[in-house]
């Protein structure tokens, strides 16, 4: 997807701040669930988002997947704490992407929160490990 991203023409492109919670969130989905993710955006009709561990980028999917919004160039290995915010570069691809910016992120952690919500809930009874005979 970063070449993707990185072929459509940019209308601007800022340094914004990610907070740690959300941040937090997309790392533990793509570590538990798989990276690349595809989550399509209830409420932004006909967008979704793709994220993996380098971008997340806002594509509408009815003009063949074309940007609207990406976020890149995280800045979290020098964090000093999970509770810390995260740097990153917001690209802008539509004139009015900036109405979107706070729905998309918002609808992207209650979407992950529930598929992670859904992987993580055992039904069954926990099963002990089978004990190995030492000889």
């Amino acid at each position: 997807m970063r070449s993707r991203i990185d072929e459509v023409p940019k209308l601007r492109s800022e340094r914004t701040v990610i907070d740690a919670n959300r941040f937090n969130q997309v790392r533990l989905a793509l570590l538990r669930l798989g990276s690349p993710l595809r989550i399509p955006l209830t409420g932004l009709r006909g967008m979704d988002i793709i994220v993996d561990s380098k971008a997340w980028v806002c594509v509408d999917r009815t003009l063949y997947d074309l940007p609207v919004l990406a976020w890149t160039d995280f800045e979290y290995v020098e964090r000093p704490g999970l509770h810390d915010p995260v740097t990153c570069l917001l690209h802008y691809y539509h004139v009015h992407a900036d109405l979107i910016t706070e729905t998309v992120l918002a609808t992207l952690v209650q979407a992950l929160g529930a598929q992670l919500a859904q992987g993580t809930v055992s039904t069954s009874e926990p099963t002990a490990l089978p004990v190995r005979k030492i000889h």
